[in-house]
């Protein structure tokens, strides 16, 4: 196991306010492309096939795997972690700028194409950014205290996207759309300065397992994680996990809608129980500290799932919003909770030299499966209505959880207190 310096013993609060500000530094313009550019883009008269496709421009999200690796090497190398967010961060507040300059609002095809290609560059730095910031947590953090780092960075994510994508949806009833864009790219820059103070991005990576310079192959990078003992239970375990909410939480709205809930409405039930959520993020650091990993990954995926059968109670047409709130609350919380345990796990099985790499791994498989699950879960919905699919969700998620419960020693091999090259 390599020498671990005196910052990964404790939780101190300058590495808390680092993390924060570079999950919250994500979160901004995802929070802009997801909630609110969707709003000026419909009232422009953009089509929904268009606005369907911005999807689509998320994709480095998916696909910064393939050069991670790249990263990491170069950090191992000795360049520094706030050189590459330096240049990342600022690169997209100078393209979110000159996308106010253009206009939210495109005019034409050649306007409509143009932001989306901004859209897409934009995602694609701060994609590159999360490669960074993932490989600091798991190098920065002791495993003991991997639930509150991610706790966190899912709080931190979530207020970004609000601060990015319904406040600026606000703010826009002040101003023009177009200037309150240069509210986010200030914050990007604003962030660097909380970034900066920390001494530990602004110096090279101390490593006592790192290669010499001229080792550390790609090869290395992308086989080697798939190598380690019981790393194939483990991926189906990052696959499956968040089985019941990847299926079932989608179709949430439209089973709302379906019972005559009207956009606002909705809207502001998704901000309350977006706050909740908050909560259980905090909730399941708390659980990881207090009772360990494996526990908290079992009692937190059993509550997910649980939570997703329960929006059976709210499935018909005349359920009192009460009922429909209670559940929600609850499935955010459990929500919250279980993405911070399978993030603190994803974090174990990390290997010193190759941090971002295998979180962003893991990471995109992740978003793959719950993006193939959500299909599945509308597949089902239409055929066989809500009710079917809440509780099929639910019923998948258990199954997970009981597999788990049953093979968890593969993990605890993984988990072992080394490090592997």
């Amino acid at each position: 196991m390599p020498k671990q310096n005196v910052r990964q013993t404790g939780m101190p609060k300058g590495i808390l306010a680092t993390l924060l500000a570079l999950y919250l530094a994500q979160g901004l313009p995802s929070g802009l492309f997801a909630h609110a550019l969707p709003v000026f883009w419909r009232e422009a008269g953009v089509s929904l096939t268009w606005i369907g496709a911005l999807k689509l421009l998320a994709l480095p999200w998916v696909l910064k795997a393939f050069w991670a690796p790249f990263v990491d090497r170069s950090l191992v190398r000795g360049q520094t972690p706030f050189s590459w967010i330096l240049r990342l961060q600022l690169t997209a507040a100078l393209l979110l700028s000159t996308l106010a300059w253009l206009g939210l609002v495109p005019d034409s095809a050649v306007a409509l194409a143009g932001a989306a290609l901004l859209v897409m560059s934009i995602n694609l730095l701060m994609a590159t950014q999360d490669v960074v910031t993932d490989g600091l947590a798991v190098r920065w953090i002791a495993p003991h205290w991997r639930g509150l780092a991610n706790a966190i960075q899912v709080a931190g994510y979530k207020v970004g996207m609000l601060a990015g994508g319904s406040l600026l949806l606000m703010v826009t009833g002040y101003m023009e759309p177009e200037t309150a864009l240069l509210l986010p790219a200030l914050l990007l820059v604003a962030l660097l300065f909380v970034v900066g103070r920390s001494r530990g991005v602004r110096q090279p990576l101390s490593l006592d397992n790192a290669p010499a310079p001229g080792n550390g192959s790609l090869r290395a990078a992308f086989i080697g994680l798939w190598r380690q003992p019981g790393m194939a239970f483990w991926l189906l375990m990052v696959i499956g996990y968040k089985v019941a909410d990847a299926m079932g939480s989608g179709m949430i709205r439209p089973m709302l809608s379906d019972a005559g809930w009207d956009a606002h409405a909705i809207g502001t039930f998704t901000i309350i129980t977006t706050l909740a959520g908050l909560l259980g993020a905090a909730l399941g650091g708390w659980l990881y500290t207090l009772i360990g990993g494996h526990r908290a990954f079992i009692l937190a995926g059993i509550a997910q799932a649980l939570t997703i059968m329960a929006w059976v109670l709210a499935a018909g047409p005349a359920t009192e919003a009460s009922t429909v709130y209670a559940v929600g609350l609850a499935e955010q919380l459990a929500d919250g909770a279980s993405t911070v345990v399978l993030f603190a796990m994803m974090m174990n099985v990390c290997r010193s030299q190759w941090a971002g790499t295998d979180f962003t791994v893991q990471a995109s498989i992740q978003v793959v499966a719950a993006g193939l699950f959500g299909v599945l879960g509308g597949l089902i919905a239409d055929l066989a209505g809500y009710a079917i699919l809440l509780t099929a969700s639910g019923l998948g998620g258990l199954v997970v959880v009981a597999a788990f419960a049953l093979q968890g020693h593969r993990v605890l091999t993984m988990t072992s207190p080394r490090r592997r090259q």
